[in-house]
């Protein structure tokens, strides 16, 4: 009776295993692509990778669309999981002469796309735009401006939206002065966060928790990769250091925001000692997303942002370039200078929704 049983569980285990349909992402070099956008062929996104390439359940999808800023889009069928291997796309970081100019220029383009599948009332946004980024070697100090253009499907959210995001655009479309390790150990040092070996190439970003992130270097291309997740990292330090007031509200935020996850992926050009410069910054992907338990809907943000143009320049030069750089903001003109940059297209099954939007 007892090996009848443990017969029934195994099979059970199994079949609930291929019903599941389990899936890795995985580069030309077998290694796993963390968050990578999995996406039915409505254009809605399944689920991400985790930080193994892996995605545990498709949700039931035959055929899916594989979406990530670092790689070709593909769309392959599934119907019995497996993995799946993804191109690199041929976005390169422009060229850049080294001088003695004092002013470092560097343009990135950035866009974003919000997508809510309320049963009632579905909404969709997308916002693409310019940040002139601009900083002085002698004073360190960074400055940037922005220009955008933002669509919504329901109008009266587009106000919202836009006074919502546009922090979140400041914070993330600009460069940084300090590198990505710096800006971790700093600010999550009392979660004892620490960057170790994990095989030839790779290291694991983990604190006292767990493994909260990896960093992957590619010395044939030069860059570094991170990958790591943000709200992970900041719920453990405010575990840590945050006041009983402070957590109370960030639980009661959690009973609305279900399954959160904000999963940060960055690339940087990198010298044959690992070294890097604030311009040497190639692109990054924030996403967000979590089930939003007021109205029983799933939320996605996802920002990818690209340096276009970089230069040292004199004050002078300087001007004449952020004027000459000045152009109408319509999505038409985006696409035509993501088409003239080089700048990956979103999957075509995502892209779906943007087109409801802009037309």
């Amino acid at each position: 009776m007892k090996r009848i049983l443990m017969m029934a569980a195994v099979a059970m285990i199994t079949a609930m295993t291929m019903n599941a349909q389990r899936i890795q992402v995985c580069d030309s070099e077998g290694q796993p692509v963390p968050y990578a956008h999995i996406i039915n062929d409505n254009g809605d996104i399944i689920g991400t990778t985790n930080l193994n390439g892996i995605l545990d359940d498709v949700k039931g999808a035959k055929v899916i669309s594989v979406s990530h800023i670092a790689y070709k889009p593909k769309k392959v069928n599934v119907e019995r999981g497996g993995r799946i291997t993804l191109e690199d796309i041929e976005f390169d970081l422009p060229a850049i002469t080294i001088t003695t100019k004092p002013q470092v220029y560097v343009q990135t383009y950035y866009r974003m796309f919000y997508m809510n599948d309320d049963p009632e009332m579905p909404a969709y946004y997308y916002r693409g735009g310019l940040l002139n980024n601009y900083f002085d070697n002698n004073t360190r100090k960074l400055s940037s401006d922005e220009d955008h253009f933002s669509a919504c499907n329901i109008g009266i959210l587009k106000t919202l939206l836009n006074t919502i995001l546009n922090p979140y655009i400041k914070q993330f479309a600009g460069l940084s002065m300090n590198k990505v390790e710096d800006r971790m150990k700093k600010k999550y040092g009392k979660t004892e966060l620490s960057i170790t070996p994990d095989g030839t190439d790779r290291q694991r970003i983990t604190d006292k928790f767990g493994v909260v992130g990896s960093i992957t270097d590619n010395h044939e291309k030069g860059e570094r990769r991170y990958s790591y997740d943000l709200h992970l990292m900041q719920q453990h330090l405010l575990q840590i250091t945050g006041s009983d007031k402070k957590i109370a509200k960030a639980a009661k935020r959690a009973e609305t925001e279900l399954n959160r996850k904000d999963q940060d992926f960055t690339i940087y050009l990198i010298d044959e000692n690992g070294n890097y410069d604030p311009e040497d910054f190639v692109m990054s992907q924030v996403a967000t997303s979590y089930d939003d338990a007021k109205d029983n809907s799933h939320v996605n943000i996802i920002m990818q942002v690209f340096t276009t143009k970089r230069a040292y320049v004199t004050k002078d030069e300087l001007k004449k370039i952020k004027k000459e750089n000045k152009m109408k903001m319509t999505y038409e003109n985006l696409i035509q200078f993501e088409r003239s940059h080089n700048i990956p297209p979103l999957a075509a099954d995502l892209q779906k929704h943007i087109k409801e939007i802009v037309k």
